[in-house]
This record gives C-alpha cells, structure tokens and sequence, in this order.
C-alpha cells in the first residue's frame, strides 16, 4: 500500500515533512512571482498560470493538513486529484489563451 510508504510506524517520515515543507515554500516564491508577472503583463494567460501556480501550493496546504490531522486521508486523495484536475485545466487554458493572442496578432 502507498500510504505505508510514507509512514515510518504509523507517523509521517521526517524526509516526507522536508519534502513538503520544501516544496511548499518553493511554490509559494514561485506563485508570488506568477502574481508579479501577471500584474505587469495584465493578460489573461498570466493569470490563469497565477492560478496553476496557486494549486500546487493549494497541494502542500491539503499534504501538511492530512500530516497534522486536520484533513482526513480519504478526503486528502479526494481533494489532491481534484487539484490536479483544476491545474491541468487552468494549464490547458493559458495555453490556449496564448495561442488565440497569437493568432488574433498574426491576422491583425
């Protein structure tokens, strides 16, 4: 079973809290610069990966919850693929935003 790879004895890893203490930090500059770009660029598609960048922090937010006990594991599976729903969306949609500029610049 996955779960009894990341738990040592029943208690979260020490390697597992690094690594999502790590990975929420680094998301969370990452997001602030997202935020930054999309507030000099003002399009639509710095936006939406804004968004993206918000969802990866979103994970590590429903991870150190599970850790702490305050999101149940079953509702932990239920929200982080439904982060990865609404991250590959907004992804898809920036990309196509992109697409539809560059093609509305090309025919002008």
């Amino acid at each position: 079973m996955v779960s009894g790879l990341l738990h040592a004895g029943g208690e979260w890893s020490t390697a597992l809290l690094v690594l999502v203490a790590v990975s929420g930090v680094g998301t969370a500059i990452l997001l602030g610069l997202a935020v930054a770009a999309f507030r000099q660029r003002q399009s639509r598609a710095y936006l939406l990966l804004a968004g993206a960048f918000a969802t990866l922090v979103g994970r590590s937010l429903v991870v150190g919850g599970t850790m702490v006990g305050a999101v149940p594991e079953p509702t932990h599976h239920l929200l982080e693929h439904g982060i990865d729903v609404v991250l590959v969306g907004l992804i898809v949609a920036a990309v196509y935003d992109a697409r539809s500029v560059d093609r509305e610049v090309q025919t002008a």
